[in-house]
């Protein structure tokens, strides 16, 4: 399943959760009963329309990540960097894949076209970054970062430092 689908089942869980928490509050304290249909229709319009619109303003990107389009994305806030390659490693791109792999969630590889799509988690507070790699004959690298949402100050800024972490892991 999509990393866009799930995310959007997780919210609608969430909602649900309160949801079912508020229902059980209302008929404790004043009794009020509700028929199915009600409870049912309330929920849909409350829980699932809203995390499908959020989810929807975020598709875009999101979707991107899991894809198997390896042109590199064209995401407004995106950092752009490109490092030089200095490991020893007999096959480089399966080492620096190692090396994302244990920072990040990798969403796709191709080994033949030496391109990696890596992803951090999305949380309750942030929707998390997506990132792109291209090694090019062994040694250059290129290497895209894009906030889900780029009008926050606080993504901005940490696309910054993760540009700063992939010099590190990249061994620059």
């Amino acid at each position: 399943m999509q990393f866009t689908f799930r995310l959007y089942f997780y919210w609608v869980s969430i909602f649900l959760i309160f949801y079912i928490g508020i229902l059980a509050a209302i008929f404790v304290f004043w009794g009020l009963n509700m028929n199915f249909w009600q409870i049912l229709l309330v929920f849909f319009i409350v829980g699932m329309i809203p995390p499908a619109i959020i989810t929807a303003y975020f598709w875009k990107r999101l979707n991107y990540m899991e894809s198997d389009n390896v042109s590199p994305p064209v995401f407004s806030g995106q950092k752009k960097a490109t490092f030089k390659y200095k490991g020893q490693a007999k096959f480089p791109f399966d080492d620096i894949l190692q090396r994302i792999d244990r920072q990040w969630i990798v969403s796709y590889s191709d080994r033949k076209n030496c391109i990696l799509k890596f992803r951090t988690d999305a949380r309750m507070t942030s929707w998390g970054f997506g990132g792109y790699i291209k090694m090019v004959d062994g040694e250059n690298i290129t290497v895209i970062i894009y906030p889900m949402f780029p009008k926050s100050k606080r993504e901005k800024i940490m696309v910054n430092q993760i540009i700063r972490v992939m010099s590190t892991i990249l061994n620059v």
